[in-house]
């Protein structure tokens, strides 16, 4: 039984949809305090480029392909810019090339932080995700990575330990039976959980999340 509101999101690092919600997360952090904790299960939204790719760019030579689908997938991180508001940098966006097709490595990352320092995961990954969508970096590049990494304070030998000995893709691997095991089909996706209750939802709206919180556990003062 959760005495505790679990807010848990189901997402990807490269997402632009999370980053806008980053404004959902700081007011409810703000009303509620330690009596809510967040948690991040990863569920790896691009497993191959290839797979949201038109006809007309997987066609092309996978280099043209790629950098065709990179200008268009910057259109849609601009779009999503209005949700909640807060700033997308796409110039010279260059998420995926042909030897990176895939945000596994994020996911991973994530994960080998979590294993590294607990305590610090979460910055890393908020980090990041301000990387992706902000600085437009190439984050699926280690070196990328392993510069927010540093910039985070974690030990980078220890996260890539465990990036590479295989206990980070265990950890994945833990976090994508998670996904299917809810029917999760779509990202961000919000799992809420307090004592016996658990919903899954998925909004952009403040008001709905605190809605659904209040009905359940009340004003923060009351809670037990």
């Amino acid at each position: 039984m959760n005495e505790k509101i679990v807010f848990t999101t189901f997402t990807d690092p490269m997402m632009g949809l999370t980053y806008e919600m980053e404004p959902i997360y700081d007011k409810l952090k703000q009303e509620y305090g330690d009596q809510i904790e967040f948690r991040w299960v990863m569920s790896l939204l691009v497993k191959d480029v290839s797979d949201f790719m038109t006809p007309r760019e997987r066609a092309m030579e996978p280099e043209a392909g790629i950098r065709a689908y990179n200008a268009r997938l910057a259109q849609i991180y601009k779009s999503e810019e209005a949700i909640g508001g807060l700033p997308i940098n796409m110039e010279g966006f260059c998420l995926f090339d042909p030897e990176h097709r895939t945000s596994k490595p994020l996911n991973l990352a994530y994960k080998a932080a979590q294993l590294a320092d607990t305590e610090k995961a979460d910055d890393f990954l908020l980090n990041l995700r301000h990387a992706t969508v902000i600085d437009c970096q190439p984050t699926t590049h280690m070196d990328v990575i392993l510069d927010v990494i540093n910039k985070t304070g974690i030990d980078q030998a220890l996260f890539s330990q465990y990036y590479s000995d295989g206990s980070a893709e265990a950890a994945l691997q833990s976090d994508l039976a998670f996904t299917v095991r809810l029917g999760i089909r779509s990202l961000p996706t919000c799992l809420i959980q307090y004592r016996d209750k658990a919903l899954l939802m998925q909004s952009f709206v403040y008001e709905e999340y605190r809605k659904t919180i209040r009905e359940w556990a009340g004003r923060i003062d009351i809670i037990d």
